[in-house]
């Protein structure tokens, strides 16, 4: 079973400071850790409507545990993130 994470939050102040390019480097780092932990990230975004500023959606075939060590194994670039996981089939 394939699982996937919607991830909505902030990006970090550091980040927004070098738009665009502090996000694309961003990116691509946590592009390169998510293989690392096994997830692979589908796509990101800016949402509509919500008060957070991005979303990045992640899909593992590891579920949900993994996500959880990867979120604290990574220093990643957005905070007060909101999460919605679906089981994929």
């Amino acid at each position: 079973m394939k699982y996937g994470f919607i991830v909505y939050g902030k990006w970090k102040p550091a980040v927004m400071e070098g738009m665009p390019e502090s996000v694309n480097k961003e990116q691509a780092r946590i592009k390169k850790e998510a293989e690392k932990h096994g997830m692979k990230v589908l796509m990101w975004g800016a949402p509509y409507g919500v008060s957070e500023n991005m979303v990045v959606i992640y899909e593992s075939e590891k579920g949900v545990e993994n996500y959880f060590n990867f979120g604290q194994a990574v220093d990643l670039p957005y905070t007060d993130s909101r999460t919605t996981i679906v089981a994929l089939p």
